[in-house]
């Protein structure tokens, strides 16, 4: 595998997962605003529970983790790359 191709891996498996730590962060939100407005209007509208939520913010984390290794591994081959 070339540095380029890898350079090009690092990019589109870093953009994958911020794009899936956003999207499971952001159902976390909106499902936070969901549970805000059962209890405040005392609607009864589609709440995920505990384990959801606590499942939504576990990918989110992982998902965020793995896009900062992924560039970190990009910083470090640039610097080699300029370092040659």
């Amino acid at each position: 595998m070339t540095n380029e191709q890898n350079h090009s891996d690092h990019k589109l498996g870093s953009r994958i997962a911020i794009i899936l730590a956003i999207v499971s962060f952001s159902l976390y939100v909106v499902n936070m605003l969901i549970g805000k407005a059962n209890i405040v209007y005392g609607k009864q509208m589609f709440h995920i529970g505990d384990i959801g939520e606590f499942f939504m913010m576990f990918v989110a984390s992982i998902a965020f983790i793995v896009a900062a290794l992924f560039q970190e591994a990009d910083y470090k081959a640039n610097l080699e790359r300029n370092n040659n």
